[in-house]
């Protein structure tokens, strides 16, 4: 694990409107460091600075120049050239890349849309008319649910399951309450979006058309934490059982040592029962979840409460509402990288590239790949045809271009034994992924010259991880090795520590303060330092402006 020496790049609210990134604020040995550069590295450093004396401009300009000469220094050693540095800085690029890679501002409305979401917690009756997700002869299935609409429409849903739930191609059921999350993406917002007592439209997902009536809407309840002793149904006597326990509760018997001695639920018994703490919807029983937000006080027990799994004893130990959105935020953005949503924001980014390169394609030649998938690609052993004809243009991105062998290879290395035979759909499939793929590899290419921010934070690693190498080779290691030298620097400094053995750390580390103030100074006589006093006047007029 790297410890670096560095200074944090920062990235401000400010507008550079008499600075522009050509703007050269001092040079060293004719090397440019541009104005941009120092205002964003002081505008982070300024916040987390003690000593008020480094907050004055000119003061921290000196502390600046020292950091560009450093790493000046590490250059003309050629510590860039390491294998252990291009292998670190490698690794980190790779993983920084990654987080640019995304839509931001899509991400945001989706984290924003699911919080709101997660405050209200929806009731909702469901029709599933099941149909494969490559079915397109789908009319047949769409008039069945249409007819069950009607249906739903003038009678209670109980009766509508009585009549036409068969549990394998017509599923009807009570969902109860849910929220965020819980069901898929799609679905979601439908219910959301649909009034209480009304019954929506049929909308289809890759499990076949659904309708949903919705119940109800509530506040949500928030999260409980509780434990719970069950009894399964399949046991003779369950409910006699579980009365049984209950009264040895309520006689002074310990909740958590009944549940390890007689609780079926295996995954919790060995705990005392204790579960993950919920939300309204998370479990599969309306009972269970019905009868745990039913308790308000810790410690308090229910009686018992039947579910399709048996019966159960629930304790509650914790109730808490809902947490406000800025703790929210990165458990919300993780479950969306999870889920569905995630598309929407990939869809989302290569839309906005698309938008920004110039990309120039013909569909017709799609026709080609289709004559060439054979069954031998459903069994994932498809080979690319030898006389393919590698000349042809499929696709210029940019000043970019790729081939119909650039193509079939995306092919090759991405089939897949698949359900679906239709090669139409198939190849369209995977030349959009194709597009897609080829124009995020440009991007990242280039990310430096498309994405200030990237290129500050790679520039920030860069430089920590030259400046590590270098004070460890010039100063952290001088001083821990060599120990006569530092003896002559206490001796010469004594009157200013107790002991020698006493204030050791102490002396350690003003002796490498010395040892790099002595370096600077020599660094100062090797090195030309040109500063534009024009442009640190306009900076110190922004600074001051910005304070």
């Amino acid at each position: 694990m790297y410890r670096l020496y560095l200074f944090i790049l920062v990235f401000p609210l400010i507008t550079f409107s008499q600075i522009n990134d050509q703007d050269i604020l001092f040079e060293i040995n004719n090397q440019p460091v541009y104005a941009e550069e120092f205002i964003r590295v002081y505008n982070k450093n300024i916040e987390l600075i003690n000593d008020e004396s480094q907050k004055d401009i000119d003061n921290y300009l000196e502390l600046y120049i020292n950091y560009k000469l450093k790493l000046s220094d590490a250059y003309l050693k050629k510590l860039d050239e390491k294998d252990t540095y291009k292998s670190e800085l490698d690794k980190y690029s790779k993983q920084l890349k990654s987080s640019f890679l995304t839509d931001k501002i899509t991400e945001e409305k989706l984290i924003l849309e699911a919080y709101d979401r997660t405050k209200q917690e929806v009731n909702v009756s469901h029709i599933l008319i099941r149909i494969d997700e490559g079915n397109n002869d789908t009319i047949k299935s769409y008039n069945k649910v249409l007819n069950l609409r009607a249906s739903l429409l003038n009678n209670n849903i109980d009766s509508v399951i009585n009549t036409y739930h068969n549990g394998k191609d017509i599923i009807i059921e009570n969902l109860g309450y849910f929220s965020a999350f819980k069901m898929i993406y799609a679905f979601e917002n439908v219910a959301y979006r649909t009034r209480v007592g009304e019954v929506s439209m049929p909308f289809r997902t890759q499990f076949g058309y659904h309708i949903l009536k919705v119940n109800d809407k509530r506040t949500s309840l928030g999260e409980v934490t509780v434990g719970h002793i069950m009894v399964s149904k399949k046991k003779p006597g369950a409910k006699e059982k579980i009365y049984s326990l209950y009264d040895s509760i309520a006689k002074g018997s310990n909740f958590e040592s009944l549940a390890k001695k007689y609780s079926d639920d295996k995954n919790t018994s060995f705990k005392g029962g204790r579960l993950n703490s919920f939300s309204s919807g998370q479990l599969n029983s309306i009972e269970f979840e019905d009868m745990a937000f039913s308790l308000n006080d810790k410690n308090e027990i229910s009686s018992p409460v039947e579910t399709k799994l048996g019966w159960h004893i629930i304790k509650l130990y914790s109730k808490s509402k809902l947490k406000p959105i800025e703790d929210m935020k990165s458990i919300l953005s993780n479950k969306i990288k999870r889920s569905s949503r995630s598309s929407i924001i990939s869809n989302s980014f290569y839309q906005m590239l698309l938008d920004k390169y110039e990309v120039n394609y013909d569909n017709k030649n799609l026709k080609y790949f289709e004559s060439i998938i054979n069954d031998e690609y459903f069994k994932n052993s498809w080979l690319i045809p030898d006389d393919i004809n590698e000349n042809n243009n499929l696709i210029t991105i940019g000043n970019r271009t790729y081939n119909f062998l650039d193509f079939a290879t995306y092919i090759s290395e991405n089939q897949r034994k698949i359900k679906s035979k239709n090669k139409k759909n198939i190849v369209f499939s995977l030349y959009k992924d194709f597009i897609n793929n080829s124009i995020v590899e440009i991007y990242k290419s280039n990310l430096e010259n498309e994405n200030k921010d990237f290129k500050y934070i790679l520039k920030e690693y860069k430089e920590g991880l030259l400046l590590f190498d270098l004070m460890q080779e010039k100063i952290w290691n001088v001083a821990s090795k060599d120990s006569i030298k530092m003896k002559k620097f206490y001796e010469s400094n004594k009157y200013n520590y107790t002991s020698f053995e006493e204030d050791k750390g102490e002396i350690i580390g003003d002796y490498q303060d010395f040892l790099e103030n002595n370096w600077l100074k020599k660094l100062r006589k090797e090195n030309v330092i040109v500063i534009n006093k024009r442009i640190l006047k306009r900076i110190k007029k922004i600074l001051e402006n910005n304070e």
